[in-house]
């Protein structure tokens, strides 16, 4: 019996240190990119931040402060147990589209997307300002114990086709809830929406290297 309640012990004290989650979901248009490649400008989008918490009933001043020095804007909405019985607050921020790596540093966000063009097409990443994210690892630690990892975080992009018809090609993932191993090629017609959820892999490849691909504009319908 002594044994059972020292190994429930260690569970839960196990599990109390398990790394935090932070999930993003960003709203990308079309012509903001080609915005961006034209006039070589920042353009700032919303995005939606769930950042997981111990309890939706604890006081979240001091979180919400600490979080509004990582975005371009921030603006609490609301917490909530999600549907991994987790507390998440989620809050909607802005984040910047950028046309060079060095003008994305040079922003206060800890988040943003890339945009750059080459011989076979444009190319859209996202992008993680390391030093804010280690500095809000940082803070996470000092008060829950707990690192913050991208591994298991959701990135989610959504991706609004306003121009005319293009091809889009997307790095492995998730595709409209599709999983994908390979690039897949996906056609858009004008209006159409396309949800893409990040892998594993490139979740932790951001978190490591402050950069991960998403999807390319194939150059030959731009």
């Amino acid at each position: 019996m002594r044994n059972i309640k020292s190994l429930f012990i260690i569970i839960i004290f196990t599990t109390s240190l398990s790394a935090c989650k932070i999930d993003f979901e960003g709203d990308i248009y079309t012509s903001d990119l080609m915005d961006v490649l034209e006039n070589r400008s920042q353009i700032d989008i919303p995005m939606l931040v769930s950042f997981q918490v111990s309890s939706c009933d604890e006081d979240l001043y001091d979180l919400h402060s600490t979080l509004s020095d990582y975005f371009l804007e921030y603006s609490y909405i609301g917490c909530e147990v999600g549907n991994d019985f987790m507390s998440y607050v989620t809050s909607r921020v802005r984040v910047p589209i950028n046309s060079s790596q060095d003008d994305f540093e040079n922003t206060d966000s800890l988040i943003g997307y890339l945009v750059q063009e080459f011989d076979d097409g444009i190319y859209v990443y996202t992008m993680l300002n390391q030093l804010s994210f280690d500095m809000l690892s940082n803070y996470v630690e000092s008060q829950t114990f707990q690192s913050l990892d991208l591994s298991e975080s959701s990135l989610i992009v959504n991706v609004h086709n306003d121009l005319r018809y293009l091809n889009l090609s997307v790095f492995p993932g998730f595709v409209d809830g599709d999983p994908t191993v390979f690039i897949e090629d996906y056609e858009m017609e004008k209006r159409d929406i396309l949800t893409i959820l990040n892998s594993d892999s490139s979740a932790a490849h951001l978190q490591i290297y402050g950069w991960s691909p998403i999807f390319y504009i194939q150059n030959n319908v731009i």
